[in-house]
């Protein structure tokens, strides 16, 4: 199989993809960082939407549907994190409260992000007296806000 390496002017990799026949094609990380682009604003938003939900349960007690929509978001929220984690956490603040939290709560540590939603219900979220939540959120959205920005930049630098 041959293999051919080509870079443009300012370095950066245009293929690396060969063939028996040596036709390559060029690589399409533009494609890629626009599709993670898309799943990290829909993690923040799910993100801010569960964040908002536990604050008001926090402060006013839960309402009609809010366990359910609790879940929704969690499940939602795990979901696009298993695709996003491994970026996100080149931006993430660590703290070890994080990691406490998981594992008093499920027998294993979290990250900031996982420690937002490791309760299964609304009800052991307020029982657990989570007095670093809100500077948890905050990391984590320190954390998408930075990697957001390095997409950006890749894509202007891209295109």
């Amino acid at each position: 199989m041959a293999f051919k390496v080509e870079i443009d002017f300012k370095g950066a990799l245009l293929s690396f993809f060969g063939s028996e026949k040596g036709q390559f094609r060029p690589t399409d990380d533009i494609h890629e960082a626009k599709q993670t682009l898309t799943q990290l604003v829909k993690f923040e938003l799910h993100l801010t939407e569960i964040a908002e939900l536990m604050v008001l349960t926090q402060r006013f007690g839960p309402s009609n549907g809010s366990q359910a929509k609790y879940e929704s978001l969690r499940n939602n929220l795990i979901d696009l994190y298993t695709k996003l984690r491994p970026f996100l956490l080149a931006y993430l603040r660590f703290d070890l409260e994080d990691e406490r939290v998981g594992l008093r709560t499920i027998g294993s540590g979290t990250d900031a992000f996982q420690a937002i939603w490791v309760w299964e219900s609304l009800s052991g979220f307020l029982t657990s007296d989570d007095v670093f939540f809100r500077d948890r959120v905050a990391r984590a959205q320190d954390a998408i806000r930075d990697y957001t920005e390095h997409l950006h930049c890749l894509l202007e630098t891209r295109v």
